[in-house]
């Protein structure tokens, strides 16, 4: 999911790798068995920003393909702007899920900052599709 801020800085979290190469993409992951796409983001902005009752806006979808731990993987992915954001859950809860999942830590990117950034950026058109919806 997309999460501004009033200055128009997008939320990226730095995820580790196995392979030690650390990534930045927004929150969200993957989506269960019963679940929407809408009601996976609902749910991960609940576990990754302690946000309950978020309203969602579609943005667009893709699928990408990668390899994960040696496998090629085709993921279809829908990105959904989120607002309406206050945090609700425990802040030791929030911190707990996202070191589980492997994120490192939580910062704020202009769209300039993303353009000079050195670390890998996922999806790898971010910039680019932010500034056609914006």
């Amino acid at each position: 999911m997309i999460v501004l801020d009033v200055l128009g800085r997008v939320l990226l979290f730095r995820h580790a790798r196995q392979s030690g190469r650390n990534f930045w993409a927004p929150p969200g992951g993957g989506v269960e068995d019963d679940e929407t796409f809408e009601h996976a983001a609902a749910r991960e902005a609940f576990e990754e920003l302690g946000a309950a009752n978020v309203q969602l806006r579609f943005l667009w979808e893709n699928t990408v393909d990668f390899v994960h731990i040696g496998r090629p993987v085709r993921q279809r992915e829908q990105f959904f702007l989120a607002s309406g954001i206050t945090q609700t859950a425990p802040a030791a809860e929030v911190a707990e899920v996202r070191a589980r999942e492997g994120i490192l830590e939580a910062r704020w990117w202009t769209l300039t900052e993303l353009d000079a950034a050195t670390d890998a950026v996922f999806p790898e058109d971010l910039v680019a599709r932010l500034r056609a919806v914006w």
